[in-house]
C-alpha cells in the first residue's frame, strides 16, 4: 500500500508540474513570439525527454508494471497502425467540427496561437515537426491515459477517472480558446476510451500523433501563417 500511495503522489506532482508548465508556456506565448518552431525547441525537447523517463521508471519502479500499464510491446506494429487508422479518420471529424462552430460563434471561440507556432515554415521543417510531435504525444498519453487509468485502479475505476482527467487534459489546452478546451476534452474522453478498450499506450500514442500531425498538415495547407513569420 505504501508504494501505491507513493506512485499516486509522484503521478500528482508529476501532472501539477506539467500542468504548470503548459499553463506557463500558453502565457508566454502570448507575451513573446519564440525565435524557433516551439516543437523544434532542443531544450524542451530534452525535457519532453528526461520526463518521459520519468513516466516509464514510476511506471515500472512505482507502479503495476510495463504490462500492466499497456506497454507491451507484442503487438507493437498491430497497436500502432490501429492508432494511426484511428486518428486519420478522427481528424477530418474534429476539423468539420471546428470549422463549423466557427462559422456558428465566431472566430473568438477558438485560437491558433499554438498551432501558428508549430507549423513549420518551410518543407525543410516538417521532417522534425513530424518526429517531434511523437514524444509529445507519447509524453500527454503517459501522463493522461496509461499511468492513472492503469496504475490507480487500485484507487479508482478508471471508467469513473477517466472524466476527471479529460477535464484537466481540456483545461490545460485553453490557449486555444472555449472551443479547444471543449474539444480537447471530448477527445481525452474517447482516448481514454479507446486506452481502455484496446489496453495498448501505442493505440492512443500513434491515435494522437496521427491526429496532431494532420491538423498541423491541414493548417500549412491552408495557409495559416506561422508565429515567426511575421
Amino acid at each position: 500500500m505504501t508504494q501505491q500511495i507513493l506512485f499516486a503522489a509522484l503521478l500528482a506532482v508529476l501532472m501539477v508540474g506539467l500542468g504548470a508548465a503548459t499553463a506557463q508556456s500558453g502565457r508566454i506565448l502570448r507575451r513573446f513570439t519564440p525565435p524557433v518552431n516551439l516543437l523544434l525547441s532542443l531544450p524542451d525537447n530534452l525535457l519532453r525527454l528526461f520526463l518521459i523517463a520519468l513516466c516509464f521508471g514510476l511506471g515500472i519502479f512505482l507502479g503495476p508494471g510495463a504490462d500492466a500499464l499497456g506497454w507491451s510491446l507484442d503487438h507493437f506494429l498491430r497497436d500502432a497502425s490501429l492508432g494511426v487508422l484511428v486518428g486519420l479518420l478522427l481528424a477530418p471529424v474534429l476539423q468539420l467540427a471546428t470549422t463549423a462552430a466557427v462559422r456558428r460563434w465566431g472566430d473568438e471561440v477558438y485560437d491558433n496561437l499554438v498551432l501558428r507556432a508549430i507549423v513549420p515554415v518551410n518543407r525543410g521543417e516538417w521532417l522534425g515537426v513530424a518526429v517531434a510531435l511523437l514524444p509529445a504525444a507519447l509524453l500527454e498519453e503517459l501522463v493522461f491515459r496509461s499511468l492513472p487509468l492503469a496504475g490507480l485502479t487500485w484507487l479508482i475505476s478508471p471508467w469513473v477517472l477517466m472524466w476527471p482527467l479529460a477535464l484537466v487534459f481540456g483545461l490545460l489546452h485553453w490557449t486555444q480558446g472555449p472551443l479547444g478546451v471543449v474539444g480537447t476534452t471530448f477527445l481525452g474522453l474517447f482516448l481514454s476510451a479507446l486506452f481502455l478498450w484496446t489496453g495498448s499506450l501505442w493505440t492512443v500514442v500513434f491515435a494522437h500523433w496521427a491526429l496532431n500531425l494532420v491538423q498541423v498538415t491541414f493548417a500549412w495547407q491552408q495557409g495559416l501563417r506561422p508565429l515567426r513569420a511575421e
